[in-house]
């Protein structure tokens, strides 16, 4: 019996397995065995290095909190919005208004045509009537 140390595919440590002498050394391991005193032991370049494990960073709730808005921001940002969205009204109410007075002028110019042909045909028939009296 021989007993192969196993280690995953970038080379971090993974565990121990005894195997019958008669069988062919498994991919990704080893016949020597990692030191006790490595804490975080890598096969890399055909030996045992120890690498600084990277320390379990503790979340700083904080950090998170202070990411979230505040009750204030959440406000200003929501009238923000309805600001935006009254202002948008106002510019559609405006351009309707444009519309709408252009519209009026036409009608003004039409009334107006229309006064001026009633009193040219008002005059003709004085003229024709006062023709016909003579």
């Amino acid at each position: 019996m021989k007993r192969v140390y196993l280690y995953l595919k970038n080379g971090k440590y993974s565990c121990y397995a005894d195997i019958s002498d008669e069988v062919e050394l498994p991919p990704y391991s080893t016949l020597i065995g990692p030191p006790e005193v490595m804490i975080n032991p890598y096969w890399i370049n055909s030996q045992w290095v120890d690498k600084e494990r990277v320390p379990d960073k503790v979340p700083n709730y904080q950090d998170v909190l202070t990411a979230l808005p505040t009750i204030e921001q959440k406000l200003t940002m929501q009238q923000s919005q309805q600001i935006t969205l009254l202002q948008t009204t106002v510019m559609q109410q405006n351009q309707t208004n444009v519309k709408l007075q252009a519209t009026n002028q036409q009608q003004e110019k039409q009334i107006d045509q229309l006064q001026q042909l009633f009193m040219l045909a008002n005059q003709q028939q004085a003229v024709t009537t006062k023709k016909g009296e003579n």
